[in-house]
């Protein structure tokens, strides 16, 4: 049962992320499509969705700008009705805001997960408590920056799967700002988006205890996910600009440095991998040498390499640093067999 549940998140996660309203993420890419989209609450909280000006939002729109005008700051909810087949927004005090029809091809996955298990009731329980358990919003002003925070129960209640989203915007977008967004799409809008934000922290939590945990702030974005026994995988990536297109990304397992990644116009230029020990256990380049170490640091293995291709004469090492072996490669391919250097 356990590993349906774990099947039903997954496709859980890709419906929300389909789905309007629902998804509690920065940003969404729907099924069977190769771009990405601001979630609409992101739209709403940039103040996107006002620029737009779509009927169907209006209500939830007005409702906003009303108790942010009053209060400082405004609550509100929104959830999937499987048996509506629609998403529904409502107020703090349970007022109908926004109302959609869900997708087609939503609905079609959702009902291949319902009889995709033998035991319907569990599924058909599961399905509702998965999918239709709300997502509670609240946009606020942190020091006079805007911020956004969302929280979502996920899956059976008793496995107390909870994930939780905090932004906070470098300042208020400008009008201009707004209608330059609605214009841009997947790299550029994801870009621009994120040059607006002073921080993002999303969180997943099991049983109160977090489980995965991801930041972006200052060109630096980092994600972690802990074990039940307290051991961790983590990557980092430190961005060179605004571009987001060049710097280093790197992992660690429990803390200790194991790959590492330099990146320039979004293409990996250079590639580690690390040994145990902390040593250098491969270097690859897009360009250059590439080298294999023993664990003692000692280069096992070089091999030139042009435009990613092997070209030139390949050498292996003993432990001591002599040449036992060489192999001439042209256009990535063996041109000669290994020759052993006496």
């Amino acid at each position: 049962m356990k590993k349906i549940f774990i099947v039903l998140t997954f496709i859980f996660i890709s419906l929300v992320s389909f789905a309007d309203n629902t998804n509690f993420v920065g940003v969404r890419v729907p099924l069977g499509e190769q771009k990405i989209e601001l979630d609409p609450n992101i739209k709403v909280f940039l103040g996107l969705s006002k620029i737009e000006n779509d009927p169907k939002y209006k209500k939830l729109v007005d409702y906003v700008d009303e108790n942010l005008n009053k209060k400082g700051v405004v609550k509100y909810s929104a959830s999937i009705s499987l048996k509506k087949g629609a998403i529904e927004v409502f107020s703090e005090n349970g007022t109908l805001l926004a109302e959609e029809k869900l997708p087609e091809e939503f609905m079609n996955i959702a009902g291949y997960a319902l009889n995709a298990g033998e035991n319907k009731e569990d599924i058909k329980k599961m399905l509702k408590e998965t999918y239709e358990a709300p997502t509670y919003i609240t946009i606020s002003k942190n020091n006079g920056k805007p911020k956004i925070y969302m929280e979502r129960a996920m899956g059976p209640i008793e496995e107390g799967i909870k994930m939780t989203e905090e932004v906070i915007l470098k300042r208020e977008l400008t009008e201009a700002e707004k209608k330059e967004m609605l214009t841009l799409k997947n790299d550029e809008l994801m870009t621009k988006y994120k040059s607006y934000i002073e921080s993002e922290i999303s969180k997943g939590y099991q049983n109160n205890k977090v489980v995965m945990a991801k930041e972006f702030k200052n060109l630096t974005e980092t994600a972690v996910i802990y074990d039940k026994d307290n051991s961790s995988v983590k990557m980092e990536i430190k961005y060179k600009d605004n571009s987001l297109k060049n710097g280093t990304a790197k992992s660690y397992t429990n803390n200790k440095l194991t790959q590492e990644m330099v990146f320039e116009n979004s293409t990996a230029i250079l590639l580690r991998e690390y040994h145990d020990n902390g040593n250098l256990a491969t270097e690859l380049p897009a360009n250059g040498e590439a080298k294999i170490y023993y664990e003692n640091g000692k280069v096992k293995e070089s091999i030139p390499i042009k435009n990613g291709k092997r070209e030139g004469v390949g050498k292996e090492y003993d432990e001591t640093g002599k040449v036992i072996k060489e192999t001439l490669y042209r256009n990535d391919k063996e041109m000669k067999k290994a020759k052993k250097v006496k």
